[in-house]
């Protein structure tokens, strides 16, 4: 694609600040590469993004040190698709950016299109960046809370499959396998071999269930399966298909339980119940009672028998070693009241016995006692009366009952993995909720969940459509409802909601997924809702949607822009030249000014000087002409350093090529020396600390510095020994920015600080000290001529420098010297 033409409507400036406000808003940053000068411009929103420092230049090299190694094949790959000619010149990428000690870690989402010119040539990459780490981890949670899910079904001993059906693959558990083969050794996915161990006469069943659910969706059969070793053992499948948008079906899921136990005892109680009714009715029948004893004796549960009197007649091997009897004959010594506590007895005597005396049967839950550990154990016990085939009155009561603790294990590890998955619901870093059953009971939710809704904890136990009403008018509870009755689950982004929310309307929009649940049977019983709230990025989407053509548009018209500045630049340029030369006049003038104040006004100062000197000296001149002799002195060598102090201060005016590093501690040390003997006359103690190298004028520092000391050792309190300290301290581009608008930027700043205990005075003055022949003292208190600090403050100015100071009568004055290094 070559670059679009210039357009010829303009667009107002205000589209570019809403444009700008819009990505802020949505967190987005922009960049623009020009690849053949292999230059990088970031937003300040994309130097964050891209882990750069505040001091480190956005080039490609820089940028690519940032990008996670292992993200970085994927980018290069994703603009070399971009480049491509017969491409669309668009990518999108996701990846990592790390700091430069690899501690934090952001995913970035980088959209971008490549850029040609006229002759097909690429030479621009544009895009924006955003940060994504929020919904990464997100959806890292939500494969973890999965993982959860299928663990709880790991743990009930359920075994779980899917089927391809486009590819006639299979995956599944270990748990299947072993449910439907006995092998937990090898386990081989092909789905004919699991076929294959089906028993025969259930193929059939199968197939026509298999039939029934592609009219339904839904799988539902029970099954035997011959293991490896030739057993036979029962299985329950429940499964659902899964649909494309077209209706084919694309998978099968399902889960399969081992019901041979339920089965097994199911069989056991009729048989058991045939069986001692035939023996009772005729003794005679010794095949019949040698299959019963061998199925009894075989059985993994408690089987016994008692008279009426509750004395034990038979217990199986199985009852023996579960009630922790020595021998079967140890057995017949017993009665059943031996087997409960005090506490199960009165249950036994006051409501079990006498249901099977007078209904013939009683089911439900015991705890039998270990008679050598003491351990209650409970039992599912199917208890039953016999009665005597000759006159029909009961003679025996038997029981068959089911060591619950294994079962019980499990039902306590559905219920630790229900609280996991509670916690983890709660925990989890996006908004989820746990609808239950199809009035979609609020089971569980976590807070930002709540946030969303705006109602509160209230909610909790609540039908959906009654806790938060307003959805009853939206497509959510109807998606909710196609889930549950369906089972397949629901995905959509930016979905527009409508809540309510402190009692007003307010419109989100939101990315959720509504995910089924299934129980042991395969059925849906509940609806994980997880939702991330993108209101704040779609509103923004839509906002650079809005101005997306507004954006090139405004892209050409700065260049537009840009070329008539560049005409204007050209006329500047001119008149800058213009300007030049009334400088060059003006410097000519200013040196005529300066011979003149060297020359001629200096002359008749000092003819005045000398002719006052020879009155002065004649010995015949009365006194009080003396005085005023004095006083025509002293006024002409004031005039004399004031001629002098303004030619200093008109030649601060130009720099010229005097700049060059120098090193401000050489410079104190000069300044130090032509104060020596003042400093030993006043007994002054001068504290100098580390002192910067600085670009500058080493005559104007020199006069700087001296003026500085000169004005320290001046102004002292009488009485007490002067203590003047010189230091230093880098400050960063942003503090000096407080004093001098906008530094340079990538530049050192120091504050040099000339520090004295003298007389000081008040703040409010703290301008005024630099103006030209301001003064705060009198000349005889204080000599000079009022332009010392105006000179200061000229020439750190001419440094691209700031001067100000600090001070408290009584407590000392400090001068402060923001200066770039080099």
């Amino acid at each position: 694609m070559s670059e679009r033409p210039r357009p010829d409507k303009s667009i107002p400036k205000g589209q570019e600040l809403q444009i700008r406000f819009a990505l802020h808003a949505a967190g987005i940053g922009t960049w623009d590469v020009d690849i053949l000068n292999r230059q990088i411009v970031l937003d300040d929103r994309c130097r964050a993004l891209f882990c750069l420092d505040e001091m480190e230049e956005p080039t490609y090299e820089s940028v690519i040190r940032h990008i996670h190694p292992a993200d970085q094949p994927a980018i290069r790959e994703a603009i070399k698709q971009a480049l491509q000619p017969d491409s669309d010149h668009l990518f999108n990428v996701r990846f990592r950016c790390t700091t430069v000690d690899s501690k934090n870690i952001i995913w970035l989402n980088v959209k971008g299109q490549a850029y040609f010119n006229t002759k097909g040539i690429a030479n621009r990459l544009s895009g924006i960046s955003q940060d994504v780490t929020a919904e990464v981890t997100a959806n890292a949670k939500a494969q973890a809370a999965e993982k959860m899910a299928a663990l709880a079904v790991e743990a009930s001993d359920a075994g779980i499959f899917t089927i391809d059906l486009i590819n006639n693959t299979i995956d599944f558990s270990p748990n299947l396998y072993y449910i439907m083969t006995g092998n937990r050794e090898k386990v081989v996915k092909d789905r004919d071999i699991l076929i294959s161990h089906v028993h025969p006469e259930d193929r059939m069943l199968r197939e026509r269930a298999y039939k029934e659910a592609e009219n339904t969706g839904f799988l539902h059969y029970e099954a035997r399966f011959v293991w490896d070793d030739g057993s036979i053992h029962w299985g329950k499948v429940r499964g659902k298909y899964e649909y494309d948008i077209s209706g084919t079906p694309v998978s099968f899921s399902g889960i399969c339980l081992d019901i041979t136990t339920q089965k097994e005892q199911d069989g056991l109680l009729k048989e058991v119940e045939q069986r001692f009714s035939l023996s009772f009715n005729n003794a005679a029948i010794g095949k019949e009672q040698q299959k019963l004893l061998t199925l009894v004796e075989n059985s993994s549960d408690l089987i016994a028998v008692a008279n009426m009197d509750g004395s034990i007649a038979y217990v199986n091997d199985a009852g023996v070693q579960l009630l922790g009897i020595s021998s079967k004959v140890s057995a017949l010594t017993l009665n059943i009241r031996d087997i409960f506590t005090r506490e199960h007895r009165i249950e036994l005597e006051k409501e079990i016995l006498p249901t099977v005396v007078n209904i013939g049967k009683w089911m439900g839950r015991q705890y039998y006692t270990h008679q050598e550990t003491g351990e209650q154990i409970p039992f599912h016990t199917n208890a039953f009366r016999l009665d005597s085939p000759m006159n029909g009155e009961p003679i025996a009561v038997a029981c068959v009952a089911r060591d619950l603790r294994a079962e019980l294990g499990v039902q306590q590890a559905l219920r630790e993995s229900e609280a996991r998955f509670r916690s983890l619901v709660e925990e989890a870093p996006v908004a989820t909720a746990l609808f239950v059953g199809p009035r979609f009971i609020i089971e569980v939710a976590n807070e930002p969940m709540i946030r969303f809704w705006g109602k509160g904890y209230s909610v909790l136990g609540k039908p959906l459509g009654v806790a938060v009403p307003e959805l009853n008018d939206q497509p959510f509870m109807k998606i909710l409802d196609t889930v549950y009755t369906t089972g397949v689950a629901h995905h959509e982004k930016e979905a527009r909601s409508v809540l309510v929310i402190n009692g007003k309307p307010e419109t989100f929009y939101f990315n959720f997924t509504y995910k089924p649940l299934l129980n042991a049977a395969g059925e849906v019983y509940a609806v994980v809702d997880m939702t991330i709230d993108v209101t704040e990025q779609v509103l923004a989407r839509n906002k650079l949607l809005e101005y997306q053509s507004t954006l090139e548009l405004v892209v050409a018209e700065r260049t537009e822009e840009l070329a008539a500045s560049n005409e204007e630049l050209a006329a500047m340029n001119e008149e800058l030249q213009d300007a030049n030369l009334s400088l060059v006049r003006s410097n000519q003038e200013l040196e005529q000014y300066a011979y003149v104040a060297s020359h001629d006004l200096q002359e008749p100062l000092r003819k005045i000087r000398i002719y006052a000197d020879i009155l002065n000296n004649k010995e015949d001149l009365p006194h009080h002409h003396k005085r005023m002799v004095e006083k025509i002195n002293q006024s002409s060598e004031r005039m004399s350093m004031l001629i002098k102090d303004l030619l200093e201060f008109s030649r601060l005016l130009e720099k010229g090529n005097m700049m060059r590093e120098i090193d401000l501690a050489i410079i104190l040390q000069s300044v130090i020396s032509d104060f020596e003997l003042i400093v030993e006359e006043r007994h002054a103690e001068i504290i100098i600390g580390s002192l910067p190298v600085v670009q500058g004028i080493p005559l104007q520092i020199n006069q700087l510095f001296y003026n500085l000391m000169s004005n320290a050792l001046k102004f002292i309190q009488p009485g007490i020994r002067p203590v003047i300290e010189i230091k230093s301290a880098p400050i960063s581009g942003e503090q000096a920015s407080i004093y001098m608008g906008k530094p340079e930027r990538y530049k050192q700043y120091f504050d040099i600080s000339f520090s004295d205990n003298g007389i000081g005075f008040e703040q409010k003055y703290a301008d005024q000290i630099f103006e030209v022949f301001k003064r705060l003292h009198t000349r005889s208190d204080y000599p000079g001529s009022g332009i010392g600090l105006s000179l200061c403050r000229r020439i750190v100015a001419n440094h691209s420098g700031h001067l100000y100071v600090e001070s408290s009568p009584g407590k000392g004055t400090t001068f402060h010297i923001i200066i770039p290094g080099v």
